[in-house]
């Protein structure tokens, strides 16, 4: 594999905000194993094409071309490429004041296109390299930090995500698996931005999708089996808290309700 990898380890200018460390990129051969290992620098790899799988903290993330993974100083992991499809990286390491904000970021994230180039591909000579490296570090900072566009990208899926599969058994941890988030972490965030729990929205899409199958004439046992309830005395009872009447009683009504619970 040495003819696939690039490394680089560069001289620490000790940089105040942001301070490149080391830099590489590989074309990682099918099922390549790297780790465990610890570090003690934060190190940010971002897989240009195929895909693999990051171990840290006792669980797995499946890591596919358009995101990267984070790790932190200290933390044990390992990471290996897909068998059929391996993946192909660039890697920077660094440290400084700016670096501890990146603890925030989950330990996968997607990243646009282009945000990062590979940094050994630039014509520049060792000596500049670094300078080169911490201006690309800064520009990604810009991205994660100054908006949290990545924030709002989540969101956005987990409520596509919900309204795709709530018919189906859901929870909060298999949402947060889904996208190689933290379930802490998916909470908090998705709580801040929108006002609810995951829960509060996932039962507020079956909710609606339940009184639209009775206004078409479904049984309560068909609204409940569509809307993702397999108990039709708990679905009763959280149908009743939403909209004030039971089920029966909203069909017979033709969907009139006597008042939405209030969110």
């Amino acid at each position: 594999m040495k003819g696939n990898t690039r490394e680089f380890i560069f001289e620490n200018r000790g940089l105040k905000d942001l301070n490149p460390i080391i830099a590489g990129n590989e074309k990682c051969a099918p099922s390549h194993t790297f780790g465990p290992a610890v570090r003690g620098y934060y190190l940010l790899h971002y897989v240009l094409a195929g895909k693999g799988t990051l171990y840290k903290g006792g669980r797995a993330y499946l890591v596919r071309a358009g995101e990267a993974f984070l790790i932190l100083p200290g933390e044990v992991t390992t990471y290996r490429a897909d068998e059929q499809d391996p993946w192909q990286y660039t890697w920077l390491g660094f440290d400084g004041e700016l670096a501890d904000r990146f603890s925030e970021l989950p330990p996968v994230f997607p990243l646009p296109a282009g945000l990062i180039q590979e940094p050994l591909r630039e014509p520049v000579s060792d000596n500049t390299r670094v300078y080169a490296l911490a201006a690309e570090l800064f520009r990604l900072y810009a991205f994660l930090f100054s908006e949290k566009k990545g924030e709002n990208r989540y969101v956005k899926r987990v409520e596509d995500y919900i309204r795709a599969l709530y018919m189906q058994p859901l929870r909060v941890e298999d949402i947060a698996r889904s996208l190689n988030l933290d379930r802490r972490y998916l909470s908090r965030l998705f709580k801040e931005k929108t006002g609810v729990t995951v829960l509060e929205f996932l039962i507020s899409v079956r909710m609606e999708a339940a009184a639209r199958h009775l206004e078409k004439g479904a049984s309560v046992l068909e609204a409940a089996q569509l809307s993702g309830y397999g108990d039709v005395s708990n679905f009763s009872k959280m149908f009743k808290k939403r909209y004030g009447v039971s089920p029966n009683a909203y069909k017979a009504r033709g969907g009139a309700a006597v008042g939405k619970e209030s969110s």
